[in-house]
């Protein structure tokens, strides 16, 4: 859309100078580029981690099952990735998002979806008071998120910024450096104008965990709410439950959901032990939440106050990942764990359906593109399974490369971060 400016059609802006409508044209066309995409322009694109809902899953069919690197068949590109991180890729229109670096200086990169060629690379801005991350810290573990306007980082040590599609830098400040050994690691979620950061640290009784709404356009703090509990990892959910908007935010020892317009408390279930990592999900209108290495847990999130003792439901026990998010196409639930035992639930019942070792650890976080379930190996081994009741492989290929990061589908390609490079599968020049 071309927006009106006096320069572009001058005959219709001296009408309308003439007129006295010149200022109110020129203030609706500012309102209707600021507004915030739709929810079909958020499911056309891979916009955070794990996709449009955050549940990993594309509506995306006849995408590449297997690839070979040395031959080229279904490589649509490959680039070298300048600043190294454990975060995934996230796409808009032409544009892949990444954030990397080390500790001595936090990047934003910015790739062309057709060619793999850099668009450009930017460093976050040191922020007051902005230090160094924990020790033990990947400092670009979270995954960047985008509005469709501006692309948002937050990094190990707590530094959040906010950069136009140009590389140019909007805004930055620095959150403070959580209390907990690996640094931040949450991704960051949008939901309308706003950017939705989880910052949970030390024990739950420290009450030093809280969950921020940042207005995009400035950073400025919309709303902030306390949180009674301790250090995680796991990013949060925004999903609607009779019309309204929840955010669903996990960490020992209580699954919260909240109020995505005011931050208030709308229920909560006293059901997480260990170091959240997994990342909840919502498919058939049931929320899946994972103890790591303990449980797989069913949640119907329509209830009010402490729902412990009435909205748990199913539970499930074999193949619970540590790491790993799950994903449902609504009739299955799939996890997988470090070790690469890949298992199926029934999303109704919880029956487990069958288990499968897929040969080697698995860091990345299962998808679902169609009917097909994606996985990638730590040691960079695509795998494609029918996402169906009875195990079945449809193929196999190698990266020759360790992947992190989870996948990320979007325009007919899938996107996969190596440790090294970046790399397109799809049909070359579409």
């Amino acid at each position: 859309m071309t927006f009106l400016n006096e320069m572009s059609c001058p005959r219709l802006s001296l009408t309308l100078r003439a007129a006295g409508l010149l200022g109110a044209c020129c203030a609706m066309a500012t309102a209707l580029a600021a507004a915030p995409p739709s929810a079909e322009d958020y499911q056309a694109n891979w916009p955070r981690f794990r996709g449009p809902t955050g549940g990993g899953v594309s509506s995306q069919a006849n995408l590449p099952l297997t690839c070979d690197v040395d031959s080229g068949a279904n490589i649509a590109w490959t680039a070298p990735v300048p600043a190294a991180g454990y975060s995934s890729p996230v796409v808009w229109g032409s544009r892949i998002f990444l954030s990397g670096g080390d500790k001595g200086k936090a990047v934003v990169m910015c790739f062309d979806v057709a060619s793999g060629k850099l668009l450009w690379q930017q460093a976050v801005p040191k922020a007051d008071g902005a230090a160094e991350p924990p020790e033990a810290a990947d400092l670009a573990a979270s995954t960047v998120a985008t509005d469709g306007q501006r692309v948002y980082a937050i990094f190990a040590n707590g530094d959040l910024a906010a950069f136009n599609f140009d590389g140019s830098t909007v805004w930055s400040k620095h959150l403070g450096v959580p209390k907990n050994q690996y640094g931040h690691a949450t991704s960051l979620v949008t939901w309308q104008d706003r950017v939705i950061v989880q910052l949970d640290q030390g024990e739950p009784d420290d009450r030093l965990s809280k969950l921020y709404a940042f207005d995009g356009a400035s950073g400025k703090v919309v709303w902030e709410q306390p949180r009674p509990a301790g250090a995680s990892w796991a990013t949060p959910l925004v999903f609607e439950v009779a019309g309204k908007p929840q955010i669903v935010a996990l960490a020992v020892p209580w699954v919260i959901a909240y109020s995505a317009q005011d931050g208030q408390e709308i229920w909560r279930a006293n059901d997480l032990d260990g170091e959240v990592t997994p990342s909840p999900i919502f498919a058939g209108g049931t929320l899946f939440i994972v103890s790591p290495a303990s449980k797989l847990q069913a949640i119907r999130p329509d209830g009010q106050g402490d729902v412990t003792k009435t909205h748990l439901g199913w539970v499930g026990e074999d193949g619970i990942p540590d790491i790993t998010s799950p994903v449902s196409n609504g009739e299955l639930v799939f996890v997988v764990d470090s070790s690469g035992t890949l298992t199926c639930y029934d999303a109704k019942t919880g029956r487990k359906q069958w288990e499968h070792d897929l040969g080697d650890e698995v860091k990345a976080s299962p998808s679902i593109a169609g009917k097909t379930l994606y996985l990638i190996t730590k040691k960079g081994t695509l795998i494609a399974v029918e996402a169906a009741r009875q195990f079945k492989e449809l193929g196999r290929s190698e990266l020759n490369e360790e992947v992190f990061a989870s996948l990320a589908f979007a325009q007919g390609k899938i996107i996969i971060r190596g440790m090294k490079h970046l790399f397109c599968l799809g049909a070359k020049g579409k």
